[in-house]
């Protein structure tokens, strides 16, 4: 029995028309009264419960409460309920419904044909709302779908049903797609998106997942149709013409990006400590290795995808942490003579930040790269991991580690082979692919891992550098225990002057540190937990969803009073 034809579908969105868009709507899809907003899939998956009363595109299948998505249109396509067809076959038939897959797991857009080619009726952008339009012929699109049950008019004798589809902009489009989109015309986008604070990761010229989500960030803040293509008028809003054409500067940028790589040299000297020298790297499935000229190999991280505010790649050493013991743990009675009982003060945040291994890296979430038995992030500008490298580079052994950082100005500072300058304290104002604006130290960020989206040479170098200056030089090691001293001090002098607070009661101390250290809760709770009758109790309670971490804090703590190291201790 036949739900009815394509006429159908067609003629009920026509009734929406010129009413509102809002990206990521949620529409009551058997509300026949609903008025917007829409966002493109709600609108079509609305449409087409209207006219036939099938769940299409939405988990669960269940107009009630189901929730649509262009990736479920997709799905739903390949097989029951929806039949895909050739995107192109469907531009001709009215009320087929066109499909952009959304690769970065995130956007695509789907819309209805009006069957003569070019037009289609569609929820589009914030800017346009719902309307008719033309130009479905030049868009990026996938596949079709006819919904089964529904009578379509077709003369098309060549139609083509399709199983799999390979995803590719038209001329003159850009967009996420594999294998990716190359060249000085990507560049140029990834350098107009670095321009208007969207960061858009390495500027390497390839369109991958950090330019798509910078692109998807840029289209909402300006009102554009949400898709992650730069067509058009995406382009025109980052001041590019069409077709993109590179200036002179983007060109042999481009060529410089794309010469054939100079001839290795040594990536590490032997130094005066007698380290040996790195000679290259091994990967063994996941696992990345440094080669030394001795024969001797050093486990540095495994790759580990990761997703936060965009996809992400780098490196995570959680299940080979014993590989890592001969660099050195953490042991509070090692800098007693330096740091006194506060040595001891710190033991639970080390613990718990890094299980206390001097030499842990991790380089896959956005701090770009993370160091460290007191895991410090590179991206926070004036504290973190920069002040480490600012006491780093006052050691002897620097030149023979990072000889090509140096100490101008008490900055840390980048000599390129060229000869030119880079401020890597130099901090910016980015937009992230969430939305969120944050300032970052984007120089120092892309020196220790330029590809956020993949584990390159640059990022296993840094790593090794690091984990090697801190196995052969015992002031490397010291310089991340006095740093974080003075972190603790800091933190604790933050409510030192509330009047519930005592400075005897050290594990209070502890846990005040900790919160802050780790960023689970705020000032205001602290003082609260200070004004109630069992401070430390209350303390231990926020951040009740970091449950490990809390549990890690409360048993150092109580090994602690166990020892009787802080017996008597004042902070």
């Amino acid at each position: 029995m036949s739900l009815g034809d394509g006429f159908d579908l067609v003629e009920i969105a026509k009734t929406k028309l010129n009413q509102r868009y809002v990206f990521g709507a949620v529409v009551p899809k058997t509300n026949p009264n609903w008025n917007g907003p829409w966002d493109c899939a709600e609108f079509v998956s609305w449409c087409v419960w209207q006219a036939y009363g099938a769940p299409m595109g939405m988990r669960p299948r269940n107009a009630w409460k189901g929730d649509a998505y262009s990736g479920f249109w997709f799905d739903d396509a390949k097989g029951e309920p929806g039949a895909a067809i050739s995107w192109e076959s469907a531009l001709n038939i009215k009320g087929a419904v066109l499909v952009r897959r959304p690769l970065n797991k995130r956007i695509g857009h789907v819309a209805i044909s009006l069957g003569d080619g070019e037009q289609t009726i569609e929820a589009r952008s914030a800017d346009r709302g719902v309307g008719i339009f033309k130009g479905a012929s030049k868009r990026p699109w996938d596949i079709g779908v006819l919904i089964p049950g529904v009578d379509y008019a077709t003369d098309d004798t060549s139609l083509t049903y399709v199983q799999t589809v390979r995803v590719r902009a038209p001329a003159g489009y850009h967009a996420l797609q594999s294998p990716p989109q190359k060249g000085p015309d990507v560049l140029a986008i990834q350098t107009a998106l670095a321009k208007a604070g969207y960061d858009p990761g390495p500027l390497d010229g390839v369109f991958g997942r950090l330019t798509d989500a910078a692109v998807i960030t840029f289209q909402i803040a300006s009102g554009l149709e949400v898709d992650g293509v730069v067509g058009p008028r995406t382009a025109e809003k980052l001041g590019l013409s069409t077709p993109i054409a590179p200036d002179a500067a983007t060109t042999a940028a481009w060529e410089a990006l794309s010469a054939p790589p100079a001839p290795p040299t040594p990536l590490l000297q032997p130094t005066p400590l007698g380290a040996r020298t790195l000679t290259g790297f091994a990967v063994n499935g996941k696992d990345h290795t440094a080669l030394y000229d001795d024969g001797s190999r050093q486990y540095i991280g495994t790759d580990v995808p990761y997703r936060d505010d965009a996809p992400r790649r780098g490196l995570y050493q959680d299940k080979k942490l014993t590989e890592l013991r001969p660099i050195g743990v953490y042991r509070p009675e090692d800098y007693t003579a330096q740091h006194g009982q506060w040595a001891h003060v710190i033991h639970p945040t080390i613990f718990a930040e890094s299980a206390g291994f001097f030499g842990r890296v991790n380089s896959y979430d956005r701090a770009a790269f993370t160091f460290g038995a007191t895991q410090l992030a590179a991206h926070t500008p004036g504290e973190n991991l920069i002040l480490l490298f600012q006491e780093l580079l006052r050691l002897k052994s620097a030149k023979d580690i990072f000889p090509e950082l140096s100490l101008e100005d008490n900055k840390v500072t980048w000599t390129k082979p060229s000869g030119a300058k880079v401020d890597l304290e130099a901090s910016k104002s980015v937009t992230r692919p969430n939305g969120k604006r944050d300032t970052q130290l984007v120089e120092f960020m892309a020196y220790l891992n330029p590809d956020p989206g993949a584990v390159g040479q640059q990022e296993r170098l840094a790593a090794a550098r690091l984990i090697e200056w801190t196995r052969v030089d015992p002031a490397a090691r010291a310089a991340q225990v006095t740093l974080l001293v003075a972190r603790v001090k800091k933190l604790i002098d933050r409510v030192r002057s509330h009047p519930s607070f005592d400075k005897k009661d050290w594990p209070a101390a502890i846990w005040i540190a900790d919160i802050q250290y780790q960023g689970r809760g705020r000032l205001d709770a602290i003082r609260l937990a200070l004004d109630s009758p069992k401070p430390v109790e209350a303390l231990s309670r926020i951040g009740s969803s970091y449950e490990g971490r809390r549990k890690t804090i409360g048993e150092s703590i109580a090994k602690l009073k166990a020892s009787g190291v802080l017996n008597g201790f004042t902070v």
